[in-house]
């Protein structure tokens, strides 16, 4: 048996239950859980958002650090003792002592990171991963506008995109400001005080973390040829994207073991550093989820499991 944050009805609290050990099959791995960050998705699948695709009873999180308990017979890059990382997107539930994850969801962590730290890496991280290269096709030299630089996924795109070599364009609230300034961007831009279209002007690619009328507004710092990726949902792309040749899409964050092992070796060189802004106990998983919803200071909230 193992203690678990299991969600039985749609918008009510979690209850920490007592429930089986979960056995990995072939293709999966027995985590023991140290430490689970929060996500906003997590918020959201405990309002009922989610609705449809997935149902209740369920154990609420996704990102975890630990170590492995158990392989199935089919995994071979990780082994019983193994400091590990990953994230399992809605089928299993992190916010518990044991967490089963699929071969492609899981890898060993940053060694510079402690369980807490590297609990609060894997999905915002890969949101910033693959919104740049994959879906962005960011290039050195290029100009890059991110709007919610000072979040956890912003943040991990600011300093990627420094990383290669891009211009950037940080885009956020004032309050957060000197936190956005410390991870070393050319321009920070305070949406309070002047609009992003004419601070900027013209740019190569927009990483929309935000939503909301920053769609419009981006098409008109964008050329044909650029590119507008959002981690919001976005049913298709805007008609006047199309007609001006600029590439619009949305992101739906991956687990991978490539990206979350390329994310380690930037992270132990030190050219991507994590934030974590407070841990709870298990036990306080609610108070946690509260406490997420109104923080306003950038880091993840994590959860102390071990």
């Amino acid at each position: 048996m193992m203690k678990a944050a299991r969600l039985n009805a749609w918008g009510q609290p979690t209850q920490l239950e007592d429930v089986p050990r979960p056995t990995p099959a072939g293709d999966e791995v027995l985590v023991r859980v140290h430490a689970a960050s929060i996500n906003p998705l997590d918020a959201a699948v405990q309002a009922g958002y989610l609705q449809g695709y997935v149902s209740v009873p369920l154990t609420l999180g996704t990102d975890f650090a630990g170590e492995v308990v158990e392989t199935g017979a089919e995994v071979r890059h990780v082994r019983p003792g193994d400091a590990v990382y990953g994230l399992v997107p809605m089928h299993s539930g992190s916010f518990a002592e044991y967490v089963v994850a699929k071969a492609n969801e899981v890898t060993h962590k940053p060694e510079t990171l402690d369980f807490v730290q590297a609990a609060g890496t894997p999905l915002a991280s890969l949101a910033a991963y693959q919104s740049l290269f994959d879906l962005g096709q960011a290039k050195q030299g290029e100009r890059v506008l991110i709007i919610g630089a000072g979040g956890a996924v912003g943040g991990c795109a600011v300093q990627l995109a420094r990383d290669l070599g891009a211009v950037v364009y940080a885009v956020d609230l004032p309050e957060r400001g000197a936190h956005v300034r410390a991870l070393g961007v050319e321009h920070f831009i305070d949406c309070k005080a002047e609009r992003y279209e004419d601070a900027a002007g013209s740019v190569d690619l927009v990483l929309d973390f935000v939503g909301g009328e920053n769609m419009q507004r981006s098409l008109a710092l964008l050329p044909a040829g650029g590119r507008y990726v959002t981690s919001l949902m976005m049913p298709s792309a805007p008609e006047e994207a199309g007609q001006r040749g600029i590439k619009a899409v949305g992101l739906a964050t991956q687990p991978r073991v490539d990206h979350l092992d390329d994310l380690a070796r930037r992270i132990d060189s030190g050219r991507v550093k994590i934030f974590i802004n407070r841990t709870f106990s298990l036990d306080a998983v609610n108070e946690a989820l509260a406490y997420r919803m109104g923080a306003d200071q950038p880091g993840k909230i994590v959860l102390a499991v071990l």
